[in-house]
């Protein structure tokens, strides 16, 4: 759950840092995960689950869309983060 952000500064709508683009307020969001996991044995775990799993359409406040440093186009709107994502995972221990 992330709340509304409603605390901007004019002076710095549009501007950004490295973590991303303010594009002014936004909307709070939920969304929904699960996971589990299974000990195979001491040294092996299988894992599996499902991010967003009702496929909640939502952008973070602070945006990458905005961040060309990293190779992202410096975009003037925001981007929506990933829809639902199903994923595994293995896990060796010695």
């Amino acid at each position: 759950m992330v709340a509304a952000q409603n605390r901007i500064d004019d002076r710095e709508r549009g501007r950004g840092n490295v973590v991303g683009k303010d594009f002014g307020p936004s909307s709070g969001f939920g969304v929904f995960s699960l996971n589990s996991a299974y000990r195979l044995n001491q040294n092996w775990k299988v894992s599996a689950g499902v991010d967003n799993l009702f496929d909640k359409n939502y952008s973070e406040h602070l945006n990458l869309a905005g961040n060309a440093g990293f190779g992202y186009t410096d975009n003037t709107t925001r981007v929506n983060e990933a829809g639902r994502t199903w994923w595994t995972r293995v896990d060796m221990s010695f």
